[in-house]
Formats: C-alpha cells, sequence, structure tokens
C-alpha cells in the first residue's frame, strides 16, 4: 500500500511545496491503525523513511499503532497544514503560526477533554494544571503544548572576535543608550562591517516587551512584558515607541544593515561571517554558538500564548482519533520513540557521549546529516525525553525546565483570545500590521508620521472594536482566575 498518496497529491499541487514522508509499511503490521503525523521541518529528514520503520516497530510492540511521518517544509507550513486540515490527510498535526482559538472556531481540531481523563498517569504527569490550561479554549482542552522554552531572555549577540579587541565588558551592556554607545565605536573601527543587524531575515527581533494575548500580529497587546493589565494599540505603547525611535536613529546613522527588510540571512551567520558585529534576539538557556557572546537587555520572561503557541492536536476530520491519540501519548511519554522521532537513528543520525549527551556523526553537523531532528528539539513533542545535543550541555533539559520555572510569567498566561466576533475587523487589521509593523521595529521608517498613518488605518479597519472584545475577555479571564 502507498502512503501519503493523497497528501503527496496535495503537495503536488502547490507551489514551492516541500513534502517527505516514508515508505511501505511491513506485512506484519498492515492490519494496525495507522497514524498521519505531520510538523514543520527547516533541516534535512532524507532519512525518514528508515526513521520511521524503527519507530513503527516500537508502536506495533507498545501501542497497537503504525504512523506516516510526514515533514513540510517550514515556508509553506502555514499554507499546507492548513490544508491538510480541510480533509483527513492528517491526523496529528503541530500547531503554530496560527491562533489556537481560529482552528478552534474554524471547527478543525477535535476536543480531547475525554481523552485526556482517560489517559495513563504517565501522560498526565507530563503537564501541570496550569500549562494544560494554556491549550484550552472556552474552558476545553484542543491541543497539548509542547517541551520547549516557554520564556525568552532578550539579548543582544555581540562578536567575541570583536568584543575581545575592543576590550568591551559585555557585562555593563543594560540599555539601549549602552548599545548605542558601543555600535558608533564599532562604527568608526570596524567601518566595513554592519555594527547591527537583524535577528533572522527581515526582522530586529522576535518580539519585545509587548503580549499579543495569544495574537501574534500583536492587535491589541499588554505592555511591560504582559505585567498590564489594560489592552493598547501596540503603536500607542510606550515600550514600542522607544524601541522604534532608538532603531530609526540607528537606521539613519548607518549603524543598522541598510538592506534589512529583504535581508535573508541569520544574524548569527553574519557575526560569525565577519559581516557583523551585534543584532538583538529572544534566547532561551541554550549557550550561544562559538564566537558570539551575550549581554542580557531584557530577563526573561513569558507570553500569555506561551503555551499554545505551538502545540499538537488531533485534526476534527481524522479516520483514526483512537489512534492518533494513543500516538500523542507514545511521543510525550515514551522515551525510546521520541529519542528516535527527535535524534534520529543511534550510529546514523548521532552519537552518544560519555555525559548522557549526543553530537552528530564525525563530520555531520545540523545542515549536513540527513536526518535534522536535534538541532529542531523546540518543535517535537516532547524533547525533555531525549539526550541534549553537546552543544547545549549534558544537563540542557534540567536546566531548560528551571528556567521555565524561574521566568516572569505574563498576568494573562493561559488566556486564548477568541476573535470570532471581530472575524473582518481582525483581518484587516493584521494586514495593516504586517504593512508596518517590521518596517517600524526594523528603523527604516521614521516613527512619529509612519505611526501616525498607521492608526489611522487600524482605527477605519476597527481595531477599538477589536481592543474592546480583547479587553471584555481578559477581564473575565482574570476574574476566573481569582475565582479558583
Amino acid at each position: 500500500m502507498k502512503k501519503k498518496a493523497a497528501v503527496t497529491m496535495l503537495a503536488a499541487a502547490m507551489t514551492g511545496s516541500m513534502l517527505m514522508g516514508g515508505t511501505v509499511l511491513a506485512d506484519e503490521a498492515s492490519d494496525l491503525p495507522v497514524v498521519k503525523y505531520a510538523m514543520p521541518s527547516t533541516y534535512d529528514f532524507t532519512d525518514v523513511d528508515l526513521v520511521e520503520a524503527e519507530i513503527n516497530k516500537l508502536l506495533a510492540e507498545r501501542f497497537g499503532i503504525q504512523v506516516e511521518i510526514t515533514y513540510i517544509n517550514a515556508g509553506s507550513w502555514t499554507q499546507q497544514s492548513n490544508l491538510l486540515l480541510t480533509g483527513d490527510e492528517v491526523d496529528v498535526i503541530a500547531l503554530q503560526q496560527t491562533p489556537l482559538a481560529t482552528f478552534v472556531n474554524n471547527g478543525q481540531l477535535l476536543c480531547l477533554d475525554d481523552y485526556y481523563e482517560n489517559s495513563s498517569e504517565a501522560f498526565k504527569n507530563v503537564w501541570t494544571h496550569g500549562e494544560l490550561e494554556g491549550t484550552k479554549v472556552n474552558g476545553s482542552l484542543y491541543s497539548i503544548t509542547n517541551f520547549r522554552n516557554f520564556a525568552n531572555v532578550y539579548n543582544l549577540h555581540l562578536s567575541e572576535e570583536i568584543v575581545n579587541e575592543m576590550g568591551i565588558d559585555v557585562s555593563t551592556i543594560k540599555t539601549f543608550d549602552d548599545i548605542e554607545e558601543i555600535l558608533y565605536q564599532v562604527q568608526e573601527q570596524y567601518p566595513d562591517i554592519y555594527p547591527m543587524v537583524g535577528q533572522n531575515l527581515n526582522f530586529m527581533v522576535n518580539g519585545w516587551s509587548w503580549d499579543g494575548l495569544g495574537d501574534e500580529s500583536y492587535v491589541g497587546v499588554l505592555a511591560d512584558c504582559g505585567q498590564s493589565t489594560t489592552v493598547e494599540n501596540l503603536f500607542n505603547t510606550d515600550d514600542f515607541r522607544e524601541f522604534c525611535e532608538y532603531t530609526h536613529k540607528w537606521y539613519e546613522d548607518g549603524l543598522i544593515m541598510a538592506d534589512i527588510l529583504s535581508n535573508t540571512e541569520r544574524g548569527d551567520n553574519l557575526i560569525l561571517n565577519g559581516k557583523a558585529f551585534c543584532h538583538l534576539n529572544n534566547d532561551l538557556c541554550a549557550a550561544p554558538a562559538d564566537g558570539i557572546v551575550l549581554a542580557e537587555i531584557l530577563p526573561a520572561w513569558s507570553t500569555s500564548n506561551s503555551y499554545a503557541s505551538l502545540s499538537y492536536g488531533i485534526n476534527s476530520n481524522s479516520s483514526n482519533p483512537d489512534a492518533a491519540w494513543q500516538f500523542i501519548e507514545a511521543v510525550y511519554t515514551d522515551s525510546d520513540i521520541a529519542t528516535l522521532l527527535v535524534d534520529g537513528i543511534e550510529g546514523t543520525h548521532y552519537v552518544k557521549n560519555e555525559d548522557g549527551s549526543i553530537s552528530y556523526p564525525e563530520g555531520k553537523d545540523a545542515t549536513t546529516v540527513t536526518y535534522g531532528g536535534a538541532a529542531m528539539y523546540f518543535i517535537y513533542p516532547n524533547s525533555s525525553l531525549t539526550p541534549p545535543l553537546s552543544s547545549n550541555g549534558a544537563t540542557f533539559f534540567d536546566d531548560l525546565m528551571d528556567f521555565n520555572t524561574n521566568a516572569t510569567h505574563s498576568i494573562a498566561t493561559g488566556f486564548v483570545f477568541d476573535s470570532s466576533e471581530v472575524t473582518d475587523e481582525y483581518a484587516a487589521c493584521v494586514n495593516i500590521m504586517n504593512k508596518y509593523y517590521y518596517a517600524l521595529l526594523d528603523g527604516t521608517v521614521d516613527p512619529e508620521s509612519t505611526i501616525e498613518q498607521a492608526n489611522q488605518e487600524l482605527e477605519v479597519a476597527g481595531i477599538d472594536k477589536i481592543i474592546t472584545a480583547k479587553q471584555e475577555q481578559l477581564d473575565a479571564f482574570l476574574a476566573s482566575k481569582e475565582a479558583e
């Protein structure tokens, strides 16, 4: 029997798609229910067939199911994942880049309340009550969050070589004024490199001190790292305006790369290749790449949608929902299955180290190994069951748990905005935010005049109605939390 025929046909009809799947099921397991599982990829997964075969041996023995694994290029994930959810082409799927409430309101996800209630004790011990609350919509569980950093610390990444040559004490870099002073010095001493570049591609940094309340287009936010209880237009917050005033000044003075809005390289790569000095970055507790040092600018904090921003759910059109739940239990509780799914096959895709960590086989790295899951541990369901990469350290996943616990949490943690009452207004405002947000954040436009123009368009599009809806829902959410 040919696997993923429907998925492949669907993908072939879409420009620029990149689907990679498994092989024919073994004869002895052909009578077991098959779970179709999809998630985004950013590396090479040529050997997914081999890994899938090994996983299926364990799934057959321990859970009585089989799996078909489909990796979809991250660049086309939103389009393709939504298409997969229109039919039964997928059973278990990663949920990201779209608010969880949107999937629920579209009727694309199965309610998981009964499955969770009847799940194994091992599964119930994976997440706390608060973490499960973060993937509920209208009081019902629709997805299971994955294991990753639920918070970010906002650092300045700097070239270690230049820092040492200039004798910079990175511990003294705390504010934008501190950054600015060093940028001018670097511009003078190293005129052939960019003093500052973006974190990745066309954006200065992935977020900052505003909480979009489950909305990563930031149409109505909480300021002050989610400690405010008042929903505001992002463009009117002091934090955003201050950020943009600094970056615009830096851009005008040639401190930021001129073509940042069309950049296609990662900030770290530009630094390591000798093209740049620094960039802002939202980090977790991992050590930086060799050749880069960090200066903490904004301490670790987590947004309200930290649990829902990447989670796993079951397609409401699934033809095998019971088997799909069994697969979810398997990848969240079985370390052997989780390790195969994340890291691939020992000896082929990784080797074990004495300290319990793993490394790529000799001569290989994340970009050349033929199963690149280890470098994207943060996308899989439960990588805490797997050994960490040596570059992150042998205690990385334990450290990550501590990092999550000790971070500042938004007062709205677990809140999920339901935009169903303002669908048209929300869609219009998202388009306007997309038009102005990165240009402002990157400093390429004048903040005062651009924000004035953007706000005029947002008001016409109905942002006040959206903010009112968010505020009402947030007030009810906070009241319910107090009543618990």
